[in-house]
């Protein structure tokens, strides 16, 4: 009897001992860890806060949604006292942040993922990589569009961040000259709402843009005009390409030689003149009250209101004259 109710008591006493280590393994767990519902949070590379203190939820953002649940709260945990001097920078490394952070959340620090260091600003406002990354690709979008042909933006360069010193400042992009194929110069500027300018900022981006250009379809030689017959096509990147022509305007005739395949430049090209070398012409004199037209050898090259030397052909007496048109001068 007496053994049954001391292995009875030994029972009761081993379920007790479990419960307690129980409780005491659950007391350990971090708040929102047990049963796997400990929240994920990352805080920003950069940031602007209020003050008097720095809450969680100025420099960090919830990642999960056992995180977003709890944000109403968790973002309101009061930090490290922030700067009163408005407009004030600080920038704290990660080993430094880890430790701040720990010594303010204790074992909830763990549950935040850190960047390579966070910068803060006391008041204002601040414009980070991918908002400035954004507002740049609008700004350049229509402007692509106008190029034609396939445009791909690349090696874009700027800032990690801009700064304002006020809520109110907005940012404004713009560039000098039009958006070409290669380099392009990008202006970033903090204006305020009556237009002053209190901040520039530069940034570059490159452009590819592949296009069908204008190549020699058989070699060309100097003086040649350019017809359709003599003209093909070949997809190109123009950022590396300049000054390529577009296979507007003309009639065209070539500057210098080029060989097939190669590429058409503005400066292979020149207008054809009204009035060549050796074309006829009507050579027209006007005097008072008397107007004669005869037949003329153009013995040089003009175009529209230049002056050539023309050949009588039936006195083979030359003459300056005034290109008209194509088939027109005139001596007054």
């Amino acid at each position: 009897m007496w053994k049954k109710r001391s292995r009875r008591a030994r029972g009761v006493r081993y379920v007790l001992a479990a419960c307690l280590a129980a409780v005491l393994l659950a007391g350990s767990v971090p708040a929102g860890a047990a049963g796997g519902n400990r929240w994920k949070g990352l805080v920003r590379s950069v940031a602007c806060v209020k003050g008097p203190d720095v809450l969680l939820g100025e420099i960090a953002d919830p990642v999960d949604a056992v995180a977003q649940r709890q944000w109403p709260t968790l973002s309101t945990v009061k930090l490290w006292k922030a700067s009163d001097r408005l407009g004030h920078v600080v920038t704290v490394p990660r080993d430094k942040l880890r430790r701040i952070l720990e010594y303010y959340m204790g074992e909830e620090a763990g549950n935040l993922a850190l960047p390579s260091q966070l910068t803060v600003q006391t008041g204002g406002r601040v414009v980070d990589s991918s908002e400035l990354t954004s507002r740049i690709v609008a700004f350049l979008t229509p402007k692509a569009k106008g190029l034609g042909g396939d445009v791909k933006l690349n090696n874009l360069q700027m800032p990690d961040h801009i700064f304002f010193p006020n809520d109110y400042d907005r940012l404004v992009v713009d560039m000098k000259g039009d958006f070409k194929p290669g380099r392009n110069d990008i202006m970033l500027c903090g204006v305020t709402p009556d237009g002053k300018v209190i901040s520039r900022r530069s940034a570059v981006v490159f452009a590819d843009v592949w296009k069908a250009v204008p190549v020699a379809a058989r070699p060309l030689n100097r003086n040649e005009r350019v017809t359709a017959n003599k003209v093909s096509f070949r997809r190109m990147n123009l950022a590396y390409n300049r000054d390529v022509w577009d296979g507007a305007g003309g009639p065209w005739r070539m500057t210098r030689t080029l060989g097939r395949g190669q590429v058409f430049t503005q400066s292979h090209l020149e207008p054809v003149p009204l009035v060549e070398r050796g074309e006829m012409v009507n050579l027209v004199f006007n005097g008072r009250g008397i107007r004669l037209s005869i037949k003329a050898e153009a013995m040089g090259e003009a175009g529209a209101g230049q002056q050539v030397e023309v050949r009588n052909t039936q006195s083979n007496k030359i003459v300056l004259a005034t290109v008209v048109d194509s088939e027109t001068v005139v001596v007054r």
